[in-house]
């Protein structure tokens, strides 16, 4: 089972800047400067991994049995 994992990060020590990066099994794939501001979490995750990843990588996630937490 592949896992994928979309966190906020920040981006250098001195910059300030931050948005969330995509993880697959443990590697990071891509960093995008984006936030959910009123988006839902879900909705969020699966439009970035689109936009970076592809929808190749969307259309088989197992969305029903995921964790999301907005922390």
């Amino acid at each position: 089972m592949t896992k994928v994992l979309v966190y906020h990060r920040g981006v250098g020590c001195e910059t300030g800047c931050c948005g969330h990066a995509i993880s697959v099994d443990d590697e990071e794939q891509a960093f995008a400067y984006e936030h959910p501001y009123r988006e839902d979490s879900k909705a969020f995750a699966e439009a970035l991994i689109t936009e970076e990843l592809g929808s190749e990588h969307v259309k088989d996630l197992d969305w029903e049995n995921s964790f999301v937490c907005d922390c």
